[in-house]
């Protein structure tokens, strides 16, 4: 599985030797049809070794469980690892020093890290879902209301079972590292659970469901994903429009490329802004990894030379996950596409 653990090791790897990283969508793909995509992605890569390696894993080992697969090898490193990803991404192929984590981050950013609760008057259930899975559920169930005399009592009743519903909600989702929460229910029985939560975790409802307790688990994977599409989109404007007013002010926010591989160097970026589509070159020092933009003959800090490199963004967003950093890979925005990256600084 696709985890936390494993991309942090993914970050973190390293070779002198070339690393093949393969990303492959099987959605609606026979398996003759799929071999023949991968197939045609290797041609003309003179890593004989590491095809091997990738074409041995998909006719003995693959599953074909899942809508893709994501490969990294570097045989003459004895390293490879496959890992099963629970929604499409686009079929890709790269080689680098670095296993290719860019797409990653995209799952990251638009899958990531979701919280839901089902609520009612009684009781409430809790969904964890991260990279498009359903990693865990747990429930809580209050004192029955229809039990309590009293049209009075009975409202306390139900505000106590939905208070106590958010304080377990809050506990579950904190230890989650839940990043955005859906709530689905009655309108009322929204209102009133939402208001029980901290303002911190106010902030992090993104949306409702049109969803009730006894819906199935398929169901509120699909309604979270269809939701939390529409939720992301209008979240990643919102944070466009900050970076892009923060950096104008000089404030805490830069644009364009330099000043964003400068900042992410320095460890100063916490959300790291980039264009679905923007790719551009930049150079890393052979010494001690200083990633720039322009063309330099000797690193200012090791004296070393600098190596071009064919995806500078792909180095920031490695270097911005690296440090504890949040990235965005923002789709279909005018304003990003003008830019290309950016980012919101720490300090």
């Amino acid at each position: 599985m696709l985890n936390n653990k494993a991309i942090n090791e993914l970050l973190d790897y390293k070779s002198d030797t070339p690393i093949l990283s393969i990303y492959l969508n099987i959605v609606e793909k026979t398996p003759e049809s799929y071999k023949l995509t991968l197939r045609s992605m290797l041609k003309g890569i003179d890593m004989p070794d590491d095809e091997e390696a990738v074409i041995r894993y998909i006719e003995h080992e693959f599953s074909r469980e899942g809508r893709s697969v994501a490969i990294f090898s570097c045989a003459s490193k004895d390293y490879f690892r496959a890992y099963l990803i629970s929604v499409p991404v686009h079929s890709r192929v790269h080689i680098g020093n670095n296993p290719y984590v860019r797409p990653l981050a995209n799952i990251l950013d638009a899958y990531g890290a979701y919280g839901v609760a089902l609520v009612d008057k009684q009781g409430a259930r809790f969904f964890y879902f991260h990279m498009g899975e359903l990693v865990e559920q747990e429930g809580v169930l209050g004192e029955e209301v229809h039990k309590v005399r009293g049209v009075e009592s009975s409202q306390n009743m139900v505000k106590r079972n939905l208070k106590e519903s958010a304080e377990f909600a809050m506990g579950f989702f904190d230890e989650k590292n839940v990043r955005r929460v859906l709530i689905g229910g009655t309108d009322e029985n929204i209102a009133q659970f939402q208001k029980s939560l901290s303002k911190t975790w106010q902030s992090l409802v993104v949306g409702t469901l049109s969803l009730g307790m006894r819906a199935n688990y398929q169901d509120v994977l699909d309604e979270t994903i269809k939701v939390g599409e529409k939720a992301e989109e209008k979240r990643e404007a919102g944070l466009v429009t900050q970076m892009i007013t923060a950096a104008s002010k000089y404030s805490d926010g830069v644009l364009g490329l330099r000043d964003t591989l400068r900042a992410a160097q320095e460890g100063r970026v916490q959300t790291l802004l980039v264009d679905e589509n923007f790719h551009a070159s930049g150079y890393k020092c052979d010494g001690c990894e200083h990633l720039t933009a322009e063309k330099l003959d000797t690193c200012p800090f090791c004296g070393e030379g600098f190596t071009e490199i064919p995806d500078a963004a792909e180095m920031a967003v490695r270097r911005v996950m690296l440090d504890g950093g949040v990235v965005e890979i923002v789709r279909d925005n005018a304003e990003m596409e003008r830019a290309g990256i950016g980012g919101l600084l720490r300090y």
